[in-house]
Order: structure tokens, then C-alpha cells, then sequence
């Protein structure tokens, strides 16, 4: 009975399209909640697309081509700024932008402030995305208009060749990449926006950026399958709290490892305020990220949006349980069902065979 439970369990698994930028940091709780089969255990089947870019992952959901996506919620506000407003935010993975503006070592002399950046080519992971936003507000409030500077998409793993070969001056890029080209000597850091006393300094609080992100009809139709993709990456996110980042990069594939473990592993120590412990969306996050598209250009001040409108927590603080989880309580239900009969039946049994045994003594003694 219990075996057949299980394997029904596995025969309906529910198919689950869902893009993502890649193996990058940022998105490690996806790819950890493949590892750890977290997936599998709320009954689901993760068909993941990987794409280059916020830009191209937040389009694939827009477009219907999946159902959930790994963006941080500027791409929902952008997409609301052009007519399509149901772009949701249902688990927040990243509470801070976990960038970092670099320079190249040349112009160490000539650079100290985001203010010399003025006149430079600067990279971002992809032009319209969240490294972009970043780059834009930081020149903005540093008195430099982003049109003062040529804003170059160069990836992320290519952005330290493109840095070494001169065809950019320096940009935002993230972890690994930026501590190599560091301790390469290749760049140095003009700005760190990893910890949360790094959002604190840049955009006075909380910084909200990337989350799971799905559509309202999405929402409306299938909340049985939200909740399950949210239970998925909330228990991924307590897990990488209580393990160490040996213990994490242990669970992962070398796919998304990479060669070096030692160095993603001294990563993730780098990156011990990145993740968010529960995934709840702090609504003061949400908004410090929305001034910061309107300070830097990317959103017009006149568009008007309301933050709340694009996210929420309902996945999080209800979790209902799933059916897997419904059918590992009927699991227990039906063991402790089982235990009791089999005591019943024991009893009946010792006291029909002690009674057996009582009456032939009493014959004997007659």
C-alpha cells in the first residue's frame, strides 16, 4: 500500500517550465533546490531553460514560454511601463544586489569616485537588466547622467576577458568574477553592494532585488502550483542557513560549481548576507529598488506604479500543505492505523491463548 502511494506520487508528477539567467550565484537556491530534490518531493518536474540575461528570462515569462522565472522585480515594473502589469514576485531569494562596480587597474590613478566614471565604457551582464539599473542609479546620484558614459552588455563570465582586452573601462560585475580579476590584478573595487551595510550606504535600507517571479493568471489559475514552487525555494533558503558553504557546494554538480570549488566556496562566504533566510518580500526593499529605476532613468517618474501590486507573500505565510505532503500525512495516518489494528488483534490473540490456558490447568487440577 505504501509503495503504491509512492510511485502514483512520481507517476503524476506536474511538469514545471521556468527560466533562468544561469548557474550564477544570484540564482544558487534554484539550482539547490534541484539538487536537494525539493522539487521532486512537492511532486514537481523542473523544466528549466537557461538564457543569458534578466532581459531574455523576464521576456520567456511575459511571453508564456514558462510560468516562473529567476528576476529581480525591476523587469515587472518595466513591463507594467509598457501595458503588461502581471508580473508577480511570489519568494524573494536575493536581499541585496550582490554587485560590484569595478575599475580597471589602468585607470587606478584616475579614478576615485563613481564621478570619474564620466566619459567611460562601462559593462553590464545585459542592457536593460539589474546590473544595468544599478550601474544607471549610482552614476545618477553621483552626479553623472548614464548618457555621460557608454553602457556595453558583456555577460558575466566574459566580463573579465572583455575587461583584460581594453574594450570596456570597467562596470558592474558579480561574484566569482569580480575577486578573480581583483587578485588577478586586473581591476580594483570602486563600490561594493554585497552586504546589507553595503545597501544600507547606497540606497538607505533594504534592497530587494532577485526573487521567483510568475504571472497573475498564473496565480489565478494553477495556486496549487505556485505554492508548491514557493515551498520549494523557502525550504531551499532555510537549508543554506543551516548548512555551511562547504556542505552547499558539496550538494551541487560540478555544472554549477564550475572547476574550482574552493573558489565558489570562498564565494559564498563572501556573499553571508545575499540570500534571504524565509523569502518574505519586505515591502521597504521593493521600494528603495523603485526609486532607484526612477533616480536613474530607467523608469520614468511620471509612470505610476504601486509596489504592493507586484508581489506577494500569500504563498509564504499560508503554505498549505501539497498533495505530496498530504499523501505522506495519509502515509502516517495509514501506519499508525495499521500499528493500532495489530495491537488489537495482539490482545486478542494473548488473551484468547491465555484463557485457552487457564481452563486447561483448572481441568488438570479437577
Amino acid at each position: 500500500m505504501l509503495v503504491s502511494v509512492t510511485v502514483q506520487a512520481q507517476e503524476q508528477s506536474q511538469k514545471v517550465k521556468i527560466a533562468s539567467g544561469g548557474h550564477v550565484v544570484h540564482f544558487l537556491p534554484l539550482d539547490l533546490a534541484v539538487a536537494l530534490g525539493y522539487f521532486k518531493d512537492e511532486g514537481l518536474d523542473p523544466q528549466i531553460t537557461y538564457l543569458k540575461g534578466g532581459t531574455a528570462t523576464a521576456q520567456a515569462l511575459i511571453s508564456k514560454q514558462v510560468d516562473f522565472s529567476t528576476n529581480s522585480i525591476d523587469h515587472a515594473f518595466k513591463a507594467a511601463a509598457q501595458g503588461k502589469d502581471d508580473l508577480r514576485m511570489v519568494v524573494l531569494l536575493n536581499q541585496t544586489p550582490g554587485m560590484v562596480l569595478v575599475v580597471d587597474s589602468k585607470h587606478r590613478n584616475k579614478v576615485n569616485k563613481i564621478a570619474d566614471l564620466k566619459g567611460m565604457r562601462l559593462g553590464v551582464t545585459s542592457l536593460g537588466s539589474a546590473t544595468h539599473m544599478v550601474l544607471a542609479f549610482l552614476l545618477s546620484q553621483n552626479g553623472v547622467d548614464p548618457d555621460e558614459v557608454t553602457i556595453l552588455k558583456v555577460g558575466t563570465s566574459t566580463f573579465p576577458p572583455t575587461l583584460k582586452r581594453g574594450n570596456i573601462d570597467g562596470g558592474i560585475a558579480i561574484e566569482p568574477f569580480t575577486s578573480i580579476m581583483v587578485e588577478q590584478g586586473d581591476a580594483f573595487v570602486l563600490q561594493r553592494l554585497i552586504t546589507a551595510e553595503d545597501s544600507q550606504k547606497a540606497f538607505g535600507g533594504p534592497y530587494c532585488l532577485t526573487g521567483i517571479l510568475t504571472r497573475q493568471d498564473v496565480i489565478d489559475s494553477q495556486p496549487v502550483l505556485v505554492q508548491k514552487v514557493v515551498n520549494a525555494h523557502v525550504r531551499t533558503l532555510k537549508w543554506i542557513q543551516a548548512h555551511t558553504k562547504e556542505e552547499i557546494a558539496t550538494v551541487l554538480s560540478s555544472e554549477v560549481v564550475g572547476s574550482d570549488k574552493v573558489r565558489y566556496i570562498k564565494t559564498l562566504k563572501l556573499l553571508k548576507d545575499f540570500y534571504s533566510p524565509d523569502g518574505k518580500i519586505n515591502n521597504i526593499g521593493i521600494t528603495n529598488l523603485l526609486e532607484a529605476m526612477q533616480i536613474s532613468g530607467m523608469l520614468s517618474k511620471a509612470t505610476s506604479i504601486e509596489p504592493e501590486m507586484f508581489f506577494t507573500n500569500q504563498f509564504i505565510s499560508s503554505r498549505p500543505p501539497t498533495s505530496i505532503q498530504k499523501n505522506k500525512r495519509n502515509d502516517i495516518k495509514l501506519q499508525s492505523v495499521l500499528q493500532h489494528k495489530w495491537i488489537y488483534v495482539t490482545s486478542i490473540f494473548l488473551f484468547v491463548i491465555v484463557g485457552i490456558t487457564t481452563i486447561v490447568i483448572f481441568r488438570r487440577k479437577k
